[in-house]
């Protein structure tokens, strides 16, 4: 797998996973909510050996737009990831929590020596990190795609209707959050059960806008396949 093989949203995270990893997913799930991005966190399940890990973890790394590692404890596996998205040019940021009780549960060291000289970004509390996390997302190109997506099509509309088809269309490009691809009905049918109560009109009517626009791809026919791109 080549970068030619890049999904535009995906963003991968890599952090350690006993003692940082809940607060990116508690900020990944507040980031959903506003901005069009796939964060991707890989773990290890209990079927999991290390060689089938790590073959994952460099599929998602090579098939991401950008990279986000959080050195916090001197993570070993963190720092194996980071040069390894450094050696394959992988666009990438370095986080760090300096809260003192964030390194309580580590017996690593403070940070790994091989990512000492990283420029870091710093965070205290997972509200920090969510506003950093954010920052980030906002200047992403893909969230800027979207940004001038919804202005162009929805700029005249009423701000109840902005707000509704900004949601819809966030709602259908999430339906594709790590996978490569969904089948079209599938997407339908998923927002059609949505306590929002879309009609199928108007989630067929934001495919084919999110299509013509570039982000993402979705040929005719209610078994095609859909995928960002």
């Amino acid at each position: 797998m080549g970068k030619h093989d890049e999904v535009p949203n995906q963003v991968f995270i890599g952090a350690p996973w006993k003692t940082v990893r809940q607060k990116y997913e508690w900020a990944i799930s507040e980031l959903k909510k506003s901005f069009p991005l796939s964060f991707v966190i890989v773990g290890r399940d209990n079927e999991q050996d290390a060689k089938e890990l790590l073959e994952i973890i460099k599929e998602k790394l090579l098939s991401s737009s950008y990279a986000v590692f959080d050195a916090t404890g001197g993570n070993a596996n963190v720092s194996l990831e980071y040069g390894f998205a450094e050696a394959s040019e992988i666009p990438r940021a370095l986080y760090l929590n300096i809260h003192k009780a964030g390194h309580r549960s580590s017996k690593d060291l403070p940070i790994i020596a091989d990512l000492a000289g990283k420029k870091r970004m710093h965070y205290t509390q997972k509200a920090r990190l969510k506003s950093l996390l954010s920052t980030f997302a906002n200047d992403h190109p893909y969230a800027k795609r979207f940004e001038r997506f919804l202005l162009q099509k929805f700029k005249r509309a009423k701000k109840g209707t902005k707000h509704r088809m900004r949601t819809l269309a966030l709602k259908v490009i999430h339906c594709l959050d790590d996978k490569v691809k969904v089948r079209r009905e599938d997407i339908v049918q998923q927002l059609l059960a949505d306590h929002s109560i879309y009609k199928r009109p108007e989630i067929e009517e934001m495919l084919q806008r999110l299509h013509q626009v570039g982000l993402i791809e979705c040929s005719v026919g209610r078994f095609s396949d859909v995928f960002i791109r």
